[in-house]
């Protein structure tokens, strides 16, 4: 008997589809969804102890799963405790973007208004410096506590995530978000709650309904060729809106959305992708990165189009 099947609460064979916004996946050897984030650490290092890959899932918005499933531990990231502290807002990485914002505006604190209709966690948006309208995580960004492998839990600040656009350093190392503070502003609660209702708004008037990722490449920036246009407006250009690859197809509402028709397989969403990366390079020079994160059965499989020759 391994490490993780002593531990109360494990579950096996749990099925990844029902636990991301794109609906796919199979299932995986070993599940557990924490309440309390400090057990975190506990499990992974069990994981470690058994030889095994390991996971840390939020609301699955930014993520898609192999339909053969994951042969390691997913940890579903349940803990959602949030309070003030003067104009800091000190949440579990698990609590979702929305009842953060929800939470501001009811204890008269603004700032993060821009990012409601984001789906997934904080720990989520810090880990990718998730953003809307000109607003990044890394904007309102203070500290987090983080664990990493061999040297346990401890406080990190703004300059130790290396924030870029919609990246951070813990992309590449993989270390844990566990609770982040973040710094905000008293302010006019009811323009933020108009604002709020006026984003929603927008959002379903433009973003596609359905088995969805979200947006699937990252906006061209930095020095790219391709800066200030959107991998949407690229992929249309090039003729992919409403393009389908077995089960996965490009979105004919939004050209960076992939979709899932419910028969999606990986190698479906594989090969629709590096169809668009290819096109894309070839048409304008420009190699799109995926905002997604795809995850085959023994852990991340790397954007490797996006990284050669660079």
């Amino acid at each position: 008997m391994g490490h993780l099947d002593q531990i109360e609460g494990i579950q096996r064979n749990v099925a990844l589809a029902k636990l991301t916004t794109f609906q796919m996946g199979g299932p995986a050897d070993y599940f557990y969804e924490v309440k309390d984030v400090m057990e975190v650490p506990m499990l992974i290092e069990a994981a470690q102890k058994d030889g095994l890959p390991f996971i840390l899932l939020g609301w699955g918005s930014n993520v898609i799963f192999s339909d053969n499933g994951f042969r390691g531990l997913i940890i579903h990231n349940l803990a959602r405790k949030i309070e003030k502290d003067d104009d800091l807002v000190v949440t579990d990485s698990g609590t979702l973007l929305s009842q953060i914002i929800q939470f501001c505006l009811k204890n008269g604190l603004t700032g993060m208004e821009k990012m409601m209709g984001l789906p997934g966690t904080i720990g989520g948006a810090v880990r990718g410096n998730a953003g809307a309208f000109g607003l990044e995580t890394k904007h309102i960004f203070e500290k987090a506590l983080i664990y990493k492998e061999g040297e346990g839990v401890r406080e990190v600040g703004y300059d130790y995530l290396d924030f870029d656009y919609r990246h951070s350093k813990i992309k590449e190392t993989h270390e844990i978000v566990l609770k982040v503070w973040l710094k905000l502003k008293p302010g006019d609660t009811a323009a933020g709650v108009a604002e709020v209702r006026q984003i929603i708004t927008s959002r379903a008037g433009k973003h596609p309904s359905g088995k969805s990722a979200g947006s699937f490449f990252k906006n061209p920036s930095g020095n790219s060729v391709g800066q200030g246009l959107s991998a949407g407006l690229l992929n249309d250009q090039c003729g992919f809106k409403g393009k389908h690859i077995g089960g996965a197809f490009i979105s004919e509402k939004h050209g960076n959305f992939l979709m899932n028709d419910g028969t999606a397989t990986m190698e479906n969403v594989l090969d629709l992708c590096l169809q668009i990366q290819k096109a894309v390079f070839e048409k304008f020079q420009v190699k799109l990165e995926r905002e997604v994160a795809l995850v085959g059965e023994h852990g991340y499989i790397e954007d490797t189009f996006s990284k050669k020759n660079d």
